[in-house]
């Protein structure tokens, strides 16, 4: 599947509405729905320490993959 690009801001506010959503996942009891958002939310935290910095260098991550 192809990743689009997206800015910083964006996925920023993508993050933070994940974040929303996992906090009412967990607050309803749905622990299995709860750790697969908790899956997407790493995903997203990996995504922006790739993202390229404002010199347009991407921020390496320690553990690729």
């Amino acid at each position: 599947m192809q990743r689009l690009l997206i800015d910083r801001s964006t996925l920023d506010l993508i993050a933070a509405d994940a974040q929303d959503f996992l906090n009412v996942l967990n607050a309803a009891g749905l622990h299995q729905a709860s750790a697969m958002m908790l899956c997407v939310m790493e995903q997203l935290q990996a995504d922006r320490a790739n993202l390229p910095d404002e010199r347009g260098d991407a921020v390496q991550s320690p553990n690729p993959g």
